[in-house]
């Protein structure tokens, strides 16, 4: 079982959570907008996380410091990019 980020709750990113969610990994979801975690199926059971993952404090209470692998699959790829190079540096 991994620990897995995924920045972003749209079409990608929810259907992303889930499959992974199903396969037995531990998710973390985080989107700028709570709304956007309706996304998500009602058996979801991962932990989500509203805030702009850009900015580091975000992704540290998503647990940046101690996931295995992050998804940034927002719908720009400028602000996916950021998000990648933030998550290396911690």
């Amino acid at each position: 079982m991994m620990s897995i980020i995924v920045v972003g709750c749209g079409r990608v990113g929810a259907e992303l959570s889930y499959r992974l969610f199903q396969n037995g990994h531990r998710i973390v979801v985080v989107d700028r907008f709570s709304a956007a975690f309706q996304n998500l199926p009602d058996d979801f059971n991962g932990r989500l996380v509203e805030g702009h993952a850009m900015n580091l404090d975000v992704l540290r209470r998503a647990g940046i410091e101690e996931t295995d692998a992050l998804a940034a699959v927002t719908s720009s790829d400028p602000v996916n990019t950021v998000i990648g190079h933030l998550a290396v540096s911690v």
